[in-house]
Parts: structure tokens; sequence; C-alpha cells
């Protein structure tokens, strides 16, 4: 059986996620005997060393967490944080877990299907007594219990998937933001028809997030549809929805950069903000590396239209989140938990998601950059969402799907085979 567990969170962890900030003070209560803040001035003669995995690569990011663990280490001297964030984390964790290596405090996103599996053999720790979790956004907190019903991850952070854009250009051109598919392309054909590249696009590492994105956007009930057939109860061969899905997708090529499959995300990000695009399709994680790349940028975010305002969905949902290895020392558990609650208070989350860009889901923090509110606004107040395709599909079934789809744009392969390659992938995947 652990063989069997241990092939799985492999195979899941070759995903890569995408995957989503943040304190009034407060003691913390833990198995490990955590105490309260008034154990800051104990001795420091015995320092607590205690790694940090932290799966999110963002340059920007890794800065917030940084900038708080330095100010962390100043109000717990005995406490010692190093931060780990490495190239293909999901694979790297899953080998960990394998040679029973878990580290004592990381990030992980709890409404995913691998985050789920990790909990019921028994990997992370029950969060669920700890007062810190009353900080975090209700709505948010709601979408991460476990399949028991109890917390094994502190939500931080939500993430968004969204069109930014250069509002100079927008407003050289005269351009409204659009808020159908058709609306969309116009103002593509607009930027092409004067010589701009309307929209960037990623593609040298797959289409990730990018299919993500334009699924939920353009079919919103794609991915509902691919869990049938991982259920085997249908097909995607002659499903409209997908037909249509799949023609958009070939249009959206054509106002794409013409080196779009020697693109990486991080030079995506780079072009749109030195002005080579109008636009791009990205994550919330993607803002703050913007900034960091041309901070005289003027950008703003609004959702990915669907055919009509009213049939628009956005792709959300809580993005980093943090845990406690239940293997780890009670030592390591303690220090864990000291740095949760810290991390937590108010003034701590705003500081972390000013640097990373990121917005927070910590009670009393605010997104402090009006021209990406719209995209917020638009989740918040109609309701139009969906999370990621993980939480609903294996991970192996997504991973497998990104070089389905990437080979589809890259051969612009008939709409029929497109689709059945999709079958028979999905199918595969979860043999």
């Amino acid at each position: 059986m652990k063989k069997r567990i241990i092939s799985w969170l492999l195979g899941s962890a070759l995903l890569v996620s995408m995957l989503a900030a943040c304190g009034q003070q407060g003691g913390t209560s833990s198995e490990s005997g955590a105490s309260s803040q008034a154990d800051n001035t104990a001795s420091t003669d015995e320092i607590t060393e205690i790694e940090f995995f932290q799966q999110q690569g963002e340059e920007a990011i890794q800065a917030g967490y940084q900038a708080i663990i330095e100010d962390f280490e100043k109000e717990y001297p005995n406490i010692k944080i190093t931060m780990n964030t490495v190239p293909d984390s999901l694979k790297v964790l899953a080998s960990r877990i394998a040679t029973d290596d878990v580290p004592p405090l990381l990030t992980d996103w709890p409404t995913q299907s691998q985050f789920k599996e990790k909990v019921r053999n028994g990997y992370y720790m029950d969060l669920s007594d700890q007062e810190f979790l009353s900080r975090v956004n209700e709505s948010y907190l709601a979408m991460s219990p476990a399949d028991d019903g109890k917390y094994y991850a502190m939500p931080y952070a939500r993430n968004y998937m969204t069109v930014f854009y250069n509002i100079q250009m927008f407003k050289e051109h005269n351009i409204e933001i659009p808020e159908t598919y058709d609306e969309f392309i116009n103002v593509c054909k607009t930027f092409k028809e004067a010589g701009i590249t309307p929209i960037c696009l990623p593609l040298k590492d797959g289409v990730g997030h990018i299919f993500q994105a334009t699924t939920v956007a353009w079919n919103p009930g794609g991915v509902e549809a691919m869990a049938e057939v991982a259920e085997g109860k249908g097909s995607l061969v002659g499903n409209a929805a997908f037909e249509d899905y799949a023609a958009k997708m070939l249009e959206l090529m054509e106002y794409s950069n013409e080196d779009a499959f020697g693109m990486s995300g991080t030079m995506m990000q780079e072009a749109f903000a030195n002005g080579q695009c109008a636009m791009i399709i990205a994550g919330s994680y993607a803002r703050g590396n913007i900034i960091l790349a041309n901070g005289d940028l003027e950008f703003g975010a609004f959702p990915l239209p669907g055919d009509t305002r009213e049939s628009t969905m956005a792709l959300t949902g809580i993005n980093a989140a943090l845990c406690i290895s239940a293997s780890a020392s009670d030592a390591e558990k303690d220090a864990g938990l000291k740095f949760m609650e810290y991390i937590s208070r108010p003034e701590v989350a705003q500081k972390w998601s000013d640097i990373s860009g990121e917005p927070s889901i910590i009670k009393g923090t605010v997104y402090n950059d009006a021209n990406c509110m719209p995209i917020l606004d638009f989740i918040d107040k109609t309701g139009q969402v969906h999370d990621w395709m993980a939480s609903s599909l294996n991970s192996n079934v997504v991973n497998e799907l990104y070089n389905t789809v990437q080979a589809f744009l890259l051969d612009k392969q008939p709409v029929d085979e497109f689709l059945k390659n999709m079958d028979t992938t999905i199918e595969t995947a979860m043999q």
C-alpha cells in the first residue's frame, strides 16, 4: 500500500501548479506545547533551526517571505528559519516524502487532491485548534478542510488568473476593457493592425495555466466534462463546447507572439513589462515580477472574457497555505506554529502582500493596487469563479492534458483528432 501511495505522489508531482497572503498578536497552542509570544525573551543559548520548504519560485514572492523571516527572527532570536525553494518543487517534495524526509514547515495547496492524499496518509499536522486560523477570511478557510473536516494548512493568499493589460497602450488606441470574447478578439485585431503584438503566450514549458484559464473562461463546464471522462462516463469527441473551445484557442494563437513556443513564463512577464505586447494571460503571482522588471509600468487586470459577461468565469483559489509536518520534532513544531502565528498578523500579512504582489486572505489586509482591483471585484461580487483543475481531476490527468493541448496548438491538429487525443490522455492517465 505504501509503495502505491509513494508512486501516486511521485506521479502527481509532475504537475506545475500554480498554481496563489495575508497580524494581530495572539498565542498559539499545539500538541507539542507551543508557547505564547511571551517566550520571545527566552534564552538564545538553544537555537531551533527549521527548514521552510516554500514552493513558489517567483522572485517577488520569495522576497516577501524572506523579509518576513528576517523580521520574525528579530522577535524570536532563538529560532532560525531557512527558506528552501527549488525547481520542480512538487516532484522534490514527493521524493522527500517517499524517503520519510518531510520538511518540518512548508507550503502546499489544500484544495488539491494530492494534498488530501498526503493528509489521509498522515504526513501533515492537524492545525484545527490553532487560534491563528480565525484570522483567515472565512470563505477561503471554508475551502480548505480535508476529508475529515479538519484543517491541516493555514490558507495565506488567494490567486487568480487574469488578463494583465498595458494601460497606456489601451489609452493611446482608445480601447475599452472587453467584457465578451468577441470584444476581446476585436481588441486583439486593433493592436495587430497597429503593429503591436496583442498578447504574449509562454508556451515553451507547456500550456500550463493558460489551458486552465481559457478552459474556465471559454468552456465553463469543461472541467466537469473532463472529470466525467475520467470516471468513464463520457467522451469529449462531438462535444460542441469543446469544439468551440478548440476553435477559440487556435484563434488566440493568431494574435500571439511569433516565438510563443520559445517563450517561458518569466520571459513573458519581462516582455510585457518592457512593452513588447499589450496583454498577457497570467496569474496573480506574475504581478510582483512585472513590477520588479519595470516599476514604472502602469498596468491593470480584467477577467478573461467568456461569450457573455454573465457566462464569464474567473479561475481562482487558495494559493499559498502553510503546513507543518506531522513527523517534525516537538521543537520544530513549536517553531513552526510560532512562525504561522506571526505571519498571520494583519500588519505582517500586509507587508508580505505588498512585497510579493499577492492578494492576502488575512482579515484586515488590503490589496494595494487599484488598477488590479477589477479582477478581485469581479470575483468577490459576481461569484462567477472556478477552482483549479487539480481540485476536480487527478493531478496526473492535468499534467498529461498540458502536453496534449500543447501538441494541438503546435501541430494545429484537426479538432476531432484533438478531442480524441484528450479522451485517450485522460483514460490512460487514470489507469
